[in-house]
């Protein structure tokens, strides 16, 4: 008969209970090594951020030595835990682990890595606000040769102008629906147009964009909007707190407003997938680069200085230095022009140097794109200069390393004379994360845009009609955009 043995089934129990205390142990070992250095990156981010003026995070100095004194506290805790739990080893097999990451990270020619580190980098050196996410993080070098592929753009656009006789028709005496025969993505059924009545015609020539049917249908559930008749008829629902309407364009795009006396549309258009905002002005006589009352000292709102000016309509104008007495980076107050500018014929700042453009607007109403080092050409009333060129004489243009996604605004003039003022949300506005320039550029030219001029992006990016903005400001605390020294400002009839 057998016997039980105990001793072995006391040593198989031991042995487990050994294994499990040791896999839990090298658990907790392994456990502390990443919060180690977890701890010591988030020092380092914040030692960088208190010693620099390039900032990745918006926090006030109170908040990062906080910071800064909770998170060495926590690296002297967890190195202590290491040591004790003879973790070291797995410590240093993990930093060394990390360390190679890293160098892939950086230098590697992996197209998914390396796409995924130019879009980080161009991002963040986008901004002024954030800049910090790529030269805390990256070598100069690195950070300089994705620069220098926008200096490489640049420089090919320069001698890129456009052409003195290239409008020989003035926008005032053009009709507007020229070339329309020809051109079938705007064309109308000869059925559907005999079916008009003479102010419907009118109508429809001058809105030639949009889709009759759909907006047929909407005015007959709206029947307020033509009290005062097709002439008159206004339609706004391009709020921020509005749906826009079910009209279409015959593009597709949806119409959020349509002014028949100021002779403004505007529709939501997707501009690479975020959310785009476009506003077409038919009267370029009506269009001012209009300069806040306060310059050297502060910028307005868009908003404020289109209100100031008899404005309907306006958007972002020229860029500014944004810095504040301190020389601290993105606290500008919208008061130090960047760049030169000329509003009604009076000119600010100084003229930027090589790589950017100037847009003119000259009393022929027509828009020209030329060097910022350039003389200013006759005839010119208003102008601002910023990068890159987007379209030049219809031609779109190769605007670099301008491909991250972010709000944009930007402004252009169609064949027709029509100003199209283009902004797309960005940075997670709306649920927006925003677009590159050439998405922009693409957009224009299904307009038949033949010149155009990125803006300033980011906070700085607004679109603003009848007294409020309908464009949503990347950052949600100032819905009204940042302070500017000047803004596009297509005035009321």
């Amino acid at each position: 008969m057998g016997t039980f043995n105990g001793s072995a089934k006391g040593g198989a129990f031991s042995t487990a209970s050994r294994s499990n205390r040791t896999q839990k142990g090298a658990g907790l070992q392994i456990l502390f090594s990443l919060l180690l250095l977890a701890d010591l990156f988030l020092l380092y981010t914040i030692i960088m951020q208190m010693t620099h003026l390039q900032k990745a995070f918006e926090a006030s100095d109170t908040v990062n030595l906080i910071l800064l004194i909770v998170l060495a506290i926590g690296a002297v805790a967890l190195i202590y835990a290491v040591i004790r739990s003879g973790a070291w080893k797995r410590a240093l097999c993990i930093l060394l682990i990390c360390s190679v990451l890293y160098l892939a990270v950086v230098y590697s020619d992996i197209p998914l890595i390396k796409n995924a580190r130019e879009t980080w980098i161009t991002t963040a050196m986008a901004t002024m606000r954030h800049q910090g996410l790529a030269t805390y993080y990256f070598p100069s070098s690195v950070i300089e040769k994705r620069t220098e592929e926008l200096r490489e753009a640049l420089n090919a656009q320069i001698g890129e102008i456009t052409p003195e006789d290239a409008f020989t028709v003035e926008a005032s005496d053009q009709v507007w629906i020229t070339g329309m025969e020809t051109d079938t993505r705007w064309a109308a059924p000869a059925e559907v147009i005999e079916e008009l009545t003479p102010e419907q015609q009118a109508f429809y020539l001058l809105f030639y964009e949009l889709d009759i049917d759909s907006c047929e249908a909407w005015i007959k559930t709206h029947p307020d909007a033509l009290t005062d008749g097709y002439a008159h008829l206004l339609i706004n629902e391009a709020g921020l707190e509005k749906n826009g309407t079910t009209i279409r364009t015959k593009l597709g795009e949806k119409v959020l407003a349509v002014d028949a006396d100021n002779q403004i549309l505007v529709v939501e258009t997707d501009c690479g997938g975020a959310r785009g905002v476009l506003a077409i002005a038919k009267q370029p006589a009506r269009l001012h680069l209009c300069a806040t009352a306060n310059l050297p000292y502060h910028g307005d709102t868009v908003g404020t200085i289109a209100s100031r000016n008899n404005g309907v309509l306006a958007m972002t104008g020229s860029s500014f230095i944004d810095v504040n007495a301190e020389g601290e980076a993105g606290k500008g107050n919208g008061g130090m022009i960047a760049g030169w500018a000329m509003c009604g014929g009076k000119t600010y700042g100084e003229h930027f140097g090589w790589g950017y453009k100037r847009l003119e607007l000259r009393d022929d109403d027509w828009f020209y794109i030329a060097d910022a080092p350039a003389a200013v050409g006759k005839g010119t009333t208003d102008a601002m200069e910023f990068q890159p060129a987007m379209v030049i004489n219809g031609v779109k243009q190769n605007v670099g390393y301008w491909t991250d996604k972010n709000p944009r605004a930007c402004i252009g003039q169609s064949k027709r004379g029509e100003i199209l003022m283009l902004g797309v949300e960005g940075r997670g506005a709306g649920g927006s994360w925003g677009c590159s320039v050439s998405n922009c550029s693409d957009v224009l030219l299904t307009h038949d845009c033949i010149t155009a001029l990125n803006c300033d992006g980011g906070t700085t990016a607004i679109l603003w009609y009848r007294g409020e903005p309908i464009l949503r400001c990347s950052n949600s605390a100032i819905p009204q955009g940042r302070r500017l020294p000047t803004a596009w400002v297509y005035v009321s009839e």
